[in-house]
């Protein structure tokens, strides 16, 4: 009897895919649309997010039965222990039928978490590595804000060279002139950090999840492996002590508010935190004359002007989860944390 080599062997670990980007690099958009077809329509989902209340979990319910919410704390730091709990949670959740048998996994980290300690966190207990593999850590960068995010943001470097797959997304916001120099920038980054990470771009989320996989097929277990072992603190995750730069305040707005109002008060707010503003994104319900319009409001580093989009899942808000999450760079001045506090409060 033959025996099978061993690269005909099924791995029977749980493929994990780790989804990472740097703030408003449009994670959330494209595995909603990924969600939505075949290739992942069963996955279990983790979602880390800044900020007490979050939204990229909202906007992808209903698209996974399987679903965990590691809040306030970014998995590549302070959440991994987070991280840990809730891999081990949907496991035994998955062998005690408590839910579907999903086939793979997916972990959106937040835009500030670097793929190394989060990568390492799959092998932080032997559960962990017995029943979950990292089959490819997807990296996004909004081609509109690239080079921007780049230049300042050590965090988005090293997503950059984590990546086994790296989508340049948002190209429809860009002319042919521009965009294809900047692809060309980006390719000559990637090699300097001696990746061998595939590139595909995507034009309002429509990189397929076929696409993704394809890009990501024959990928050995040592081109995803290296991601943790080239992680200094790989033996010890939990000991990770790197912390970012950055905090979340919450600015509830639980009642209808004027949308002119509020685009002043967002406008006043970038004035006063400048760069210093890094994301600001949540639910509100805004009054336009006599109506009432659901919105959801999201804005990303770089970008001069909020994104207002009609909220699809106006009927599911509550006065909890209505508000905006502003999240900065620190430090603050004594004038901009008493703006902040002055929003959030």
């Amino acid at each position: 009897m033959t025996t099978p080599s061993t690269s005909s062997v099924r791995d029977p670990r749980i493929p994990v895919y780790l989804l990472t980007g740097y703030l408003g690099s449009g994670k959330t958009s494209l595995l909603k649309s990924w969600l939505g077809q075949p290739e992942f329509q069963d996955a279990a989902l983790i979602i880390n997010e800044l900020g007490e209340v979050g939204l990229d979990n909202q906007l992808l319910s209903g698209a996974s039965e399987s679903a965990a919410l590691v809040a306030n704390a970014c998995i590549c730091c302070t959440g991994l222990p987070g991280l840990s709990e809730a891999l081990e949670d949907l496991f035994w959740a998955r062998l005690e039928r408590r839910m579907h048998k999903f086939p793979l996994l997916i972990i959106e980290t937040t835009g500030l978490a670097e793929p190394g300690p989060v990568a390492a966190a799959l092998t932080s207990s032997d559960l962990l590595k017995e029943r979950y593999r990292l089959a490819g850590v997807i990296t996004c960068l909004s081609a509109a804000t690239a080079d921007a995010v780049l230049t300042h943001h050590a965090e988005a470097r090293a997503q950059l060279a984590g990546a086994d797959l790296l989508v340049i997304t948002k190209t429809d916001l860009l002319n042919t002139e521009v965009l294809q120099p900047l692809q060309r920038r980006i390719a000559h980054q990637l090699a300097h950090t001696a990746s061998r990470a595939e590139i595909r771009s995507s034009a309002q989320a429509s990189l397929t999840a076929a696409q993704v996989l394809a890009a990501l097929q024959g990928r050995t277990p040592s081109d995803t492996h290296d991601h943790a072992q080239s992680h200094e603190l790989h033996d010890h995750p939990h000991d990770h002590a790197h912390s970012h730069s950055a905090e979340a305040f919450f600015w509830p707005i639980p009642q209808a508010v004027d949308s002119d109002m509020l685009r002043q008060h967002i406008a006043q707010l970038q004035s006063e935190l400048g760069t210093q503003l890094l994301r600001l994104k949540g639910r509100v319900l805004t009054t336009q004359g006599s109506s009432l319009v659901p919105l959801v409001v999201q804005m990303a580093p770089f970008e001069t002007v909020p994104d207002f989009q009609n909220d699809a899942l106006a009927t599911e808000a509550n006065a909890a989860t209505l508000g905006l999450t502003v999240i900065v760079s620190l430090p603050l001045s004594a004038q901009q944390l008493r703006a902040l506090k002055l929003r959030v409060s």
